[in-house]
């Protein structure tokens, strides 16, 4: 389901970082575009050994997360069933 590429960095101190419990990834990206330049008060969380952006988080928010590939292929198996379960709970919250 895509072509996967392994991240060269995390950030451990990120909201993803701690979602995930991991410091490499390999992910399903499937992109044609990307960010080039984060928005004001916006942080990049992940990013490819090719220096593409692939997770931002606005450490402000209550919870703000954007990843940059298709987490929902792989929505039941670990890591991506801890990111989907945080993501229904931030929504709880917010109720």
């Amino acid at each position: 389901m895509g072509e996967f590429r392994t991240w060269s960095r995390i950030k451990g101190e990120s909201v993803l970082g701690g979602i995930l419990g991991e410091s490499e990834l390999a992910v399903n990206s499937l992109h044609h575009q990307a960010i080039r330049d984060l928005g004001a008060g916006y942080t990049a969380s992940a990013i490819a050994p090719d220096g593409v952006i692939e997770a931002i988080e606005r450490p402000d928010a209550p919870f703000m997360l954007g990843v940059q590939w298709h987490p929902e292929y792989y929505a039941s198996k670990e890591p991506m069933a801890r990111l989907f379960n945080r993501f229904v709970e931030a929504c709880a919250q917010a109720r």
